[in-house]
C-alpha cells in the first residue's frame, strides 16, 4: 500500500515514519523544508502535564482586556472575515466549562501516551535530542501559582498521573539558583519531559530517506483529488502523486487543501513567537513556564529558547519588534543577572488552531482513504509520535482506534460526507 503525506512538519513527518515502519510506501510533499513550520522554533516540551484546550473559562475575557496591549500574551486582530467571525463564535462556545471539560478529558488520555511514544521512537533508531528534566511552572503571584495548581488538580481527576512537587521560593532557587528572587515559588511537575525539536524533524527525515521513502520539500499542493479508488495529489509544480491513502498533516493550511472535497476543518493559524539564545552553558537546568508571561524557557544543548505568545488574526509570519521585545523583556525578568552572550536567532510560526482547542486526526467520513492530522495548536511537539502510531494503524487496516473517537472531523458538521 502506498500513502502520501502532505506536511513536512513534526506531525506529518512522524505519521509518516509510522506508516513506512508499517511497511507502506510513502511520499511526504512539504511547501517549505523539512521543519521549518510551526515546529521550527517550539518550545519542544513532552508534557503530559498540559492538556488544557486554549478555550478555557475566561479566555475570551482576558483577551479582551489584553486587546489594547501589542506586546500582550494573547493578541487578537479582529479580522473582517466570515470564516474568522465563525471561528471566534465556536471558539466562545468552547470556553464553556462542559466543553472545556470534555477536551481535556480527551487531551490527557492522548497526552498519557506522550512520553512512551517518544521513547519508543528512539528505540527504533529515530536520533534526536531529548531530555528528561521535569518542568517547573513558577510564578510571581502566590495566586497565579494556586491557580495553576487547580488546573493541574483538574488534568489528575480527568487521568494524569504525574508526579507534582510544591516549591518555596527557597526551594526553587536551590534547585534553580539563575531564576529571580521575584519568583514565590514553583510547582514541579517530574514526568514532563522535552527535545529540541529541529533534531526530531531531522531525525525523522533521517530515517525516512534510510528507509527508502520519497521526500519532497520545497513543493507545494495545489489540490487533491479523487480518482476512483486511488487519491492524487496535484502539486504546484505540475507533478502528481498517486496513491491509496493520503494524509493531510498541513497545520494552518489544511483547512483549504480540503475544502473543494466539501470537507469543513475550521482552522486559524495563531501566530507564536520565539527567541533561540545560543550558549554554551545556559543558565537553567530544565524548562521553565512563567505563568504571568505565558512564556516557555527551554534550555538544549548548547542553547536557550524561549517560546511563547498566541496572536490571533496575523495576517503573515512577520516579526512585530514589540512581540519580540516582551518575549526578551519576559525572560530576562526571570533570570537574574543573566545577559544573552551568545548569537540569538527570532523566529514567528504559524500554530494550527481549532475552535475547540482540540486537534483533528483520523479518517474523513465518506471519502475513504484520506485521513487528518492537525491541529494541535501547543501541542504539537507533545503528541506528534503518539499522533502517527495511532494514525498508522488506522491508515492501513481500516480500523480508528477507540482512543481518536474524540478528535473526528465529524465534529465539525462532516456526518453529511458519509451519507
Amino acid at each position: 500500500m502506498d500513502a502520501v503525506v502532505i506536511g513536512g512538519g513534526v506531525v506529518g513527518l512522524c505519521a509518516a515514519e509510522a506508516l513506512a515502519r508499517r511497511g507502506a510506501e510513502v511520499t511526504v510533499v512539504e511547501q517549505g523544508g523539512w521543519g521549518e513550520g510551526a515546529s521550527a522554533g517550539n518550545a519542544g516540551w513532552v508534557s503530559p502535564g498540559i492538556p488544557n484546550p486554549l478555550p478555557a473559562p475566561g479566555t475570551m475575557l482576558q483577551a479582551l482586556r489584553w486587546m489594547p496591549d501589542p506586546s500582550s500574551p494573547l493578541l487578537v486582530r479582529p479580522v473582517p472575515r466570515f470564516s474568522f467571525l465563525r471561528w471566534s463564535y465556536d471558539f466562545w462556545r468552547a470556553t464553556r466549562p462542559r466543553r472545556y471539560s470534555a477536551g481535556m478529558a480527551a487531551l490527557v488520555a492522548l497526552c498519557d501516551r506522550a512520553v512512551p511514544d517518544y521513547e519508543a521512537l528512539a528505540e527504533r533508531g529515530v536520533a534526536f535530542e531529548w531530555h528528561d528534566r521535569g518542568l517547573l511552572f513558577v510564578a510571581r503571584d502566590q495566586r497565579v501559582l494556586d491557580h495553576e495548581l487547580h488546573v493541574l488538580r483538574d488534568a489528575q481527576a480527568l487521568g494524569y498521573d504525574g508526579e507534582l512537587r510544591m516549591l518555596d521560593a527557597a526551594a526553587l532557587r536551590a534547585l534553580e539558583p539563575a531564576l529571580s528572587d521575584a519568583l514565590v515559588g514553583a510547582i514541579h511537575s517530574l514526568g514532563e519531559r522535552h527535545v529540541r525539536p529541529e533534531t526530531v524533524t531531522a531525525g525523522v527525515v533521517a530515517w525516512l530517506r534510510e528507509a527508502g521513502a520519497d521526500l519532497r520539500e520545497r513543493t507545494a499542493v495545489a489540490r487533491i483529488a479523487r480518482e476512483g479508488d486511488r487519491w492524487t495529489v496535484v502539486c504546484a509544480d505540475g507533478a502528481a502523486v498517486r496513491a491509496d491513502r493520503v494524509v493531510v498533516a498541513a497545520g494552518a493550511a489544511s483547512g483549504r487543501l480540503l475544502a473543494p472535497l466539501g470537507v469543513r476543518l475550521p482552522m486559524e493559524g495563531a501566530k507564536g513567537y520565539s527567541v533561540t539564545y545560543e550558549e554554551a552553558d545556559p543558565p537553567l537546568g530544565g524548562p521553565i513556564y512563567l505563568l504571568e508571561d505565558k512564556l516557555a524557557l527551554t534550555p538544549f544543548d548548547g542553547a536557550l529558547r524561549a517560546a511563547g505568545t498566541l496572536e490571533l488574526g496575523a495576517r503573515d509570519l512577520r516579526l512585530d519588534r514589540r512581540r519580540i521585545e516582551a518575549v526578551d523583556r519576559a525572560a530576562r525578568r526571570a533570570l537574574a543577572d543573566w545577559g544573552a552572550r551568545g548569537t540569538r536567532r527570532e523566529w514567528a510560526g504559524f500554530r494550527p488552531l481549532t475552535p475547540d482547542g482540540v486537534p483533528v486526526i483520523g479518517p474523513v467520513p465518506g471519502l475513504p482513504g484520506l485521513h487528518v492530522a492537525t491541529g494541535h495548536s501547543m501541542l504539537g511537539v507533545t503528541l506528534a509520535a503518539t499522533t502517527g502510531a495511532l494514525l498508522a494503524p488506522a491508515i492501513l487496516d481500516g480500523r480508528p482506534p477507540l482512543e481518536l473517537a474524540p478528535f473526528s472531523i465529524a465534529r465539525y458538521d462532516n456526518r453529511a460526507l458519509a451519507a
